[in-house]
């Protein structure tokens, strides 16, 4: 049996959330919705055990700077930044935070599953499936 991809999406961001549940979960990868942050979120992670972490990097209370560094205390998950901030500076530095992906938006589906998938596959010893799109020609 073929295991879905479970994958954290920590957001406050309704669209977001959306776009996520629709696009994802369109492909067979079970998404789940937290807008929690701090012990909660260490809950949320603790009874979901994701295969993935999508993490908007603007909100409200910690960023997404200061909640990548929470959950690398606690979690090894890849993680994926969503940023509309779109400078390389700001990339740079989701990246030395021990974030594994970072997406400025705006984005579409496909990049968005091909930077979870690129992201699964160099991860050491992962054993998640990864989205793998089959084309038919109707020629």
């Amino acid at each position: 049996m073929l295991v879905k991809t479970k994958i954290l999406n920590v957001s406050r961001d309704q669209a977001l959330m959306n776009f996520l549940q629709r696009e994802l979960g369109a492909d067979g990868y079970e998404v789940i919705n937290t807008r929690h942050s701090g012990v909660q979120l260490r809950q949320v992670l603790d009874a979901e055990n994701p295969d993935f972490i999508i993490l908007d990097i603007v909100m409200p209370t910690l960023d997404g700077i200061g909640t990548c560094l929470q959950l690398r205390q606690w979690t090894q998950t890849p993680i994926m930044m969503l940023s509309t901030w779109g400078t390389d500076g700001v990339t740079v530095r989701g990246l030395n935070l021990c974030a594994d992906s970072y997406l400025t938006e705006p984005f579409g589906g496909d990049i968005l599953r091909q930077r979870i998938n690129d992201t699964l596959r160099r991860v050491p010893g992962n054993t998640v499936q990864t989205y793998s799109p089959i084309y038919t020609s109707n020629n």
